[in-house]
Parts: structure tokens; C-alpha cells; sequence
């Protein structure tokens, strides 16, 4: 059995892999009224602000919220949420509306998302603010979407790694998919074939490989190799094990090892591991 990251942890990352992030309205700093409220009802967008000043009170669902200056607020999409003023002391924020697709589906029909953290860098947010609205207010050319992208997938990768660890998870209806890849995980030296697998799992063959590439975006071959040769990054950079251990340990021949690692990481395992453990 190989350790590491749990099924569910995998199954995250792999959504994250495929997030699509485009913005609806710009960035932009605003002092709300006085009178800034509103009843509850969802939005077809998601939406981000950061607290610079200020109180006030959020409802996400049924949750009731009082952020505070330095944190990150997230309002999903297709959830109601409210908010009003509490005092004369009223919000002063960044804030931007944007949509996060994975595949043809929400991020929150996949993960749920904590609704308030702690920035971890209030000024380095702020900063990440202002670099999406630099990059949305530029001369329109070929490469404004990428630069515009790019700026808010670095603000979106902000506000996830100030998220406490273990708030980010499955949404309730994706936790029966942390079995298959748990299971991936865990036996990468000894992986059934692709049809064993999925007897495995109750599935018929073609039932399966629909179901795998709808919720993964890969077939199950590539998710398994894909696996196997980040399983073996980490080791070749976390360890000083020999190359033909590590090959052994995801159920390949040295050689074997190899070529498919090199098809992933474009260059062999020694290489990679010089580039990413200069000191072993």
C-alpha cells in the first residue's frame, strides 16, 4: 500500500486542475451606503471581497456572517446571500464578481468553500486585487485574456491557501468518488485493469469510463498514470530512494518507469530529481 494524500484530497486537486476562472465585473475599491442592503436571493455569479475596513452582516444560506477588516469573503453562485450595514462604521472593500467553472459545472456543485477566511497577506490580496483590475482595464490585444486570467487565478490561489486546512472538501454530493481514487492511491503497484476496476466499483465497463471522465476530465488509464508519476515526483524529491524502488512501488520495470515518466514530466526521473533535489 502506498501512503499519502487521502482520496478526497486527490479528488480536490483534481478539480482544482481543471478550474476555470472568468471575471464578470472588474475589481474595484468601494465605501458602501449608509442604506447598502439587500434581500436574499442567489446570483448566477460567485463573488470575492476583502474587508479593508468596516462592519456589516452577510447570510450565505443559512449562515450569518460579520467579517472583519484582513479577511476574505467568498460568495458562491447560485446560493442566496444577503447583506446590510450594522452601524455607521460601514465596509470598505475590494470586492469582484466572477464565474468558476470546472468543466461545465460551478466549483460549488463540486467543493464546498469556506464564505469568510483570514486573508494570510492582507496586503499581498490587495495587491491581487488591484493587478486584476490593472489587467482588466488594459488596451484590449491577444493577450489580455490570459493576463486577465492569469491575475485572478492568482487572487483565487490567495484566498485557497488562507483557507484553514481541512476547510476546503467534497461537497456532500461528491464524497462517494473519494472511494475510487482512495482506492487508486493506494494500490498504484497492484491496480486492476480498467474493467476490474470498475466491478470493482458496481460499474459496467462503459458506465465507468463515462462516469470517471464526466467527473475527472481524464479516462481512468490517464487519471491512473497521471497518479502513478506524481506519486513518484514526491518521492524523488521527498526521498533519496532508488529509482528502481520507486518504479516498483507504482508497478513498473525500471525502464518502463522511464519512458511514461518522461512522456509526463518531459524529462527522466534523475533529472527531475537533480532539478528538484540539487542536494541528494
Amino acid at each position: 500500500m502506498i501512503g499519502g494524500a487521502t482520496g478526497e484530497q486527490e479528488i480536490i486537486r483534481t478539480y482544482l486542475d481543471r478550474l476555470r476562472l472568468d471575471l464578470v465585473v472588474a475589481a474595484r475599491i468601494t465605501k458602501v451606503h449608509r442604506e447598502w442592503s439587500r434581500a436574499l436571493m442567489p446570483d448566477q455569479f460567485s463573488r470575492l471581497y476583502l474587508i479593508l475596513e468596516g462592519e456589516g452582516r452577510l447570510v450565505v444560506g443559512e449562515q450569518e456572517l460579520y467579517p472583519k477588516p484582513g479577511e476574505l469573503v467568498y460568495l458562491p453562485a447560485d446560493v442566496p446571500v444577503s447583506y446590510e450595514t450594522i452601524s455607521d462604521n460601514v465596509f470598505r472593500k475590494h470586492w469582484l464578481h466572477f464565474n468558476a467553472l470546472i468543466g461545465d459545472r460551478d466549483i460549488g456543485e463540486l467543493l464546498t468553500l469556506p464564505y469568510v477566511v483570514p486573508s494570510k497577506a492582507p496586503e499581498e490580496a490587495a495587491a491581487l486585487f488591484e493587478q486584476v483590475g490593472a489587467a482588466d482595464r488594459d488596451p484590449p490585444g491577444l493577450a489580455t485574456p490570459l493576463r486577465l486570467r492569469s491575475a485572478l487565478t492568482a487572487l483565487f490561489a490567495h484566498y485557497l491557501d488562507s483557507a484553514p486546512p481541512g476547510s476546503v472538501r467534497l461537497s456532500p454530493q461528491q464524497t462517494s468518488e473519494s472511494g475510487i481514487v482512495q482506492y487508486i492511491q493506494e494500490n498504484l503497484a497492484t491496480l486492476p485493469s480498467v474493467e476490474e476496476l470498475a466491478a470493482v466499483f458496481g460499474y459496467d465497463l462503459a458506465t465507468f469510463m463515462r462516469h470517471f471522465r464526466t467527473e475527472f476530465g481524464l479516462s481512468p488509464k490517464q487519471y491512473i498514470k497521471r497518479a502513478r508519476i506524481e506519486w513518484a515526483q514526491r518521492e524523488l524529491t521527498a526521498t533519496a530512494r532508488p529509482m528502481e524502488e520507486i518504479a516498483a512501488a507504482v508497478g513498473m520495470d525500471q525502464s518502463y518507469f522511464s519512458k511514461v515518466f518522461r512522456q509526463v514530466s518531459s524529462v527522466t526521473p534523475s533529472e527531475y530529481r537533480k532539478l528538484y533535489r540539487p542536494h541528494s
